[in-house]
Protein backbone atom coordinates (compact mmCIF):
# COMPACT_ATOMS: atom_id res chain seq x y z
CA UNK A 1 0.00 0.00 0.00
CA UNK A 2 2.73 2.29 0.82
CA UNK A 3 4.20 2.25 -2.71
CA UNK A 4 0.33 2.92 -4.04
CA UNK A 5 0.57 5.40 -1.50
CA UNK A 6 2.81 8.11 -4.13
CA UNK A 7 0.39 7.43 -6.23
CA UNK A 8 -2.76 9.40 -4.11
CA UNK A 9 -0.13 12.09 -2.88
CA UNK A 10 1.19 15.69 -4.90
CA UNK A 11 3.19 17.65 -3.29
CA UNK A 12 2.69 21.39 -3.35
CA UNK A 13 6.41 23.82 -4.85
CA UNK A 14 5.64 27.19 -3.07
CA UNK A 15 7.57 29.73 -0.85
CA UNK A 16 7.27 29.44 3.54
CA UNK A 17 5.66 32.77 5.06
CA UNK A 18 7.09 33.34 8.20
CA UNK A 19 4.93 35.29 10.94
CA UNK A 20 6.23 36.66 14.46
CA UNK A 21 3.42 36.93 16.90
CA UNK A 22 2.57 39.99 18.26
CA UNK A 23 4.46 40.65 21.91
CA UNK A 24 6.46 37.56 22.08
CA UNK A 25 9.63 35.92 21.53
CA UNK A 26 7.57 32.57 19.93
CA UNK A 27 7.42 32.47 16.59
CA UNK A 28 5.05 30.62 13.94
CA UNK A 29 6.29 29.44 10.52
CA UNK A 30 3.58 28.62 7.95
CA UNK A 31 3.99 25.99 5.36
CA UNK A 32 2.86 25.47 1.67
CA UNK A 33 -0.24 22.98 1.43
CA UNK A 34 0.97 19.31 0.47
CA UNK A 35 -2.08 17.41 -1.25
CA UNK A 36 -4.16 14.20 -0.29
CA UNK A 37 -5.78 12.88 -2.98
CA UNK A 38 -8.81 10.26 -1.55
CA UNK A 39 -10.32 7.61 -3.55
CA UNK A 40 -12.37 4.41 -3.28
CA UNK A 41 -9.05 2.48 -2.76
CA UNK A 42 -7.83 4.56 0.09
CA UNK A 43 -11.25 4.68 1.67
CA UNK A 44 -10.88 0.59 1.24
CA UNK A 45 -7.68 0.11 2.23
CA UNK A 46 -6.56 3.03 4.52
CA UNK A 47 -3.28 5.15 4.02
CA UNK A 48 -1.21 6.84 6.09
CA UNK A 49 1.47 9.68 5.08
CA UNK A 50 4.31 11.67 6.94
CA UNK A 51 4.16 15.99 7.30
CA UNK A 52 7.58 16.91 7.63
CA UNK A 53 7.75 19.93 9.32
CA UNK A 54 11.52 20.28 9.30
CA UNK A 55 13.99 21.71 12.33
CA UNK A 56 12.44 24.14 14.24
CA UNK A 57 13.30 25.98 17.59
CA UNK A 58 11.78 24.96 20.85
CA UNK A 59 8.94 27.12 21.56
CA UNK A 60 8.35 27.59 17.81
CA UNK A 61 4.78 26.99 16.05
CA UNK A 62 4.77 25.77 13.25
CA UNK A 63 1.25 25.55 10.63
CA UNK A 64 1.52 22.78 7.50
CA UNK A 65 -2.41 23.09 5.97
CA UNK A 66 -3.15 19.14 4.01
CA UNK A 67 -5.55 19.54 1.33
CA UNK A 68 -7.83 15.95 1.27
CA UNK A 69 -8.70 16.09 -2.11
CA UNK A 70 -12.16 13.99 -2.73
CA UNK A 71 -11.83 11.43 -5.74
CA UNK A 72 -14.42 9.25 -4.58
CA UNK A 73 -17.35 10.22 -6.66
CA UNK A 74 -19.60 10.59 -3.71
CA UNK A 75 -19.63 13.07 -0.85
CA UNK A 76 -17.18 11.97 2.23
CA UNK A 77 -17.57 13.80 5.48
CA UNK A 78 -14.25 13.92 8.61
CA UNK A 79 -16.51 12.33 10.86
CA UNK A 80 -13.99 12.71 13.78
CA UNK A 81 -10.09 12.20 14.48
CA UNK A 82 -7.82 11.01 17.33
CA UNK A 83 -4.32 11.55 18.33
CA UNK A 84 -1.24 10.96 20.36
CA UNK A 85 -0.55 14.33 21.81
CA UNK A 86 -2.26 17.65 22.68
CA UNK A 87 0.91 19.56 21.03
CA UNK A 88 -0.46 18.92 17.39
CA UNK A 89 -4.14 20.35 16.50
CA UNK A 90 -5.59 19.86 13.91
CA UNK A 91 -8.59 22.12 12.50
CA UNK A 92 -10.80 21.13 10.12
CA UNK A 93 -14.69 21.71 8.62
CA UNK A 94 -17.56 18.96 9.45
CA UNK A 95 -18.93 19.39 6.23
CA UNK A 96 -19.22 16.72 3.42
CA UNK A 97 -16.07 17.12 0.47
CA UNK A 98 -18.31 16.69 -2.32
CA UNK A 99 -17.16 14.59 -5.23
CA UNK A 100 -14.10 16.03 -6.78
CA UNK A 101 -14.13 18.97 -4.36
CA UNK A 102 -11.71 19.23 -1.46
CA UNK A 103 -11.09 20.75 2.17
CA UNK A 104 -7.98 21.15 3.82
CA UNK A 105 -7.09 20.30 7.70
CA UNK A 106 -4.55 23.04 9.05
CA UNK A 107 -2.56 21.13 11.77
CA UNK A 108 -1.02 23.37 14.68
CA UNK A 109 2.46 21.68 15.93
CA UNK A 110 3.80 23.64 19.35
CA UNK A 111 7.04 22.87 19.97
CA UNK A 112 6.90 24.17 23.36
CA UNK A 113 8.42 21.69 26.08
CA UNK A 114 9.33 19.43 22.99
CA UNK A 115 12.85 18.30 22.00
CA UNK A 116 14.99 16.00 19.38
CA UNK A 117 13.16 14.02 17.27
CA UNK A 118 9.32 14.30 17.36
CA UNK A 119 6.75 11.95 15.73
CA UNK A 120 2.95 12.02 16.35
CA UNK A 121 -0.04 10.39 14.88
CA UNK A 122 -3.71 11.56 13.87
CA UNK A 123 -6.28 9.40 13.11
CA UNK A 124 -8.85 10.80 10.42
CA UNK A 125 -12.05 8.78 10.29
CA UNK A 126 -14.17 9.66 7.10
CA UNK A 127 -17.45 8.48 6.20
CA UNK A 128 -17.85 4.90 4.34
CA UNK A 129 -14.21 4.46 4.94
CA UNK A 130 -13.08 0.63 6.52
CA UNK A 131 -10.25 2.28 7.87
CA UNK A 132 -8.97 5.08 9.41
CA UNK A 133 -6.78 7.91 7.06
CA UNK A 134 -2.72 8.44 9.34
CA UNK A 135 -1.35 11.06 9.03
CA UNK A 136 1.98 11.14 11.39
CA UNK A 137 3.02 14.47 11.88
CA UNK A 138 7.49 14.78 12.22
CA UNK A 139 9.71 17.13 13.58
CA UNK A 140 13.12 18.02 14.69
CA UNK A 141 12.97 20.63 18.14
CA UNK A 142 16.39 21.99 18.95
Amino acid sequence: MRMKLSAFILISVGIMAFAVSCGSRRSEVVHVTDVLRVDTTVLNEGVSDTLRLGRMRQGEKVVKRLRIENGCGKPVVIVRHSTTCGCVVPEYERRPIPADGSTDIVFTFDSQGEYGWQMKLLDFYLSSSARPLKIYVEAEVE
